[in-house]
């Protein structure tokens, strides 16, 4: 992911105050982030730095200094969405696939996510979906890691790609949330996790 913009300090003193958790820059850094996420949420994602900076109650100015560019916004706010994805690591391969598609139900089920798919499919907003892929790609990867750590342990079959696993797991739930606007109701995600589980599962097939 994008690392987050900063300013380079003026000062020791200054220096100390930028690296304070909670400090002034970041609560700046998480009013703008929050402020592109909203409007994203409500649809508004052709927005200007007029537009962020009045939500986030933040001079113009800095919004132009630390964020040149609307890519930019897109990538602070997209990184600090991303940070919410939890990947689990329960030390089976049943469980953590069960755990995952709950997880993922829920994040394609948020508005926001919801809005930014649809925006993706549409193919409208070239930035946008640039900004978006390139956010999603390393998220994947991490999410990759569950089937690698099973496929390791010995509970998966050797030679599985990961990235069909994780299409196949995603594809069902973003159809659903993407296109028919419904989160999945708590069935078909257990018998979406069942599914995946006993199709890659060690012995099956081999």
């Amino acid at each position: 992911m994008a690392p987050s913009p900063s300013i380079a300090p003026a000062s020791r003193s200054g220096a100390a105050r930028g690296r304070r958790p909670g400090g002034r820059n970041e609560r700046v850094r998480r009013a703008v982030a929050d402020a592109v996420l909203d409007l994203l949420r409500a649809g508004q994602a052709q927005f200007g730095v007029a537009d962020v900076a009045t939500r986030a109650g933040v001079h113009r100015a800095t919004i132009y200094r630390r964020w040149p560019s609307r890519a930019h916004l897109l990538r602070e706010a997209l990184t600090l969405h991303t940070e919410t994805v939890q990947v689990p690591d329960t030390g089976r391969w049943d469980r953590d696939v069960r755990a995952l598609c709950v997880e993922l139900a829920g994040v394609f089920s948020d508005p926001l996510e919801m809005a930014m798919n649809r925006a993706l499919v549409s193919g409208d907003d070239p930035e946008l979906n640039s900004v978006l892929l390139e956010h999603w790609l390393p998220l994947y990867r991490r999410l990759a890691a569950v089937v690698t750590r099973a496929i390791d342990r010995g509970e998966v079959r050797q030679g599985t790609d990961p990235v069909l696993v994780l299409d196949m797991l995603t594809s069902p739930l973003l159809m659903r949330t993407t296109l028919f606007g419904a989160r999945p109701a708590a069935q078909e995600v257990r018998s979406l996790a069942e599914a995946v589980v006993r199709s890659f599962a060690a012995g099956r097939g081999d």
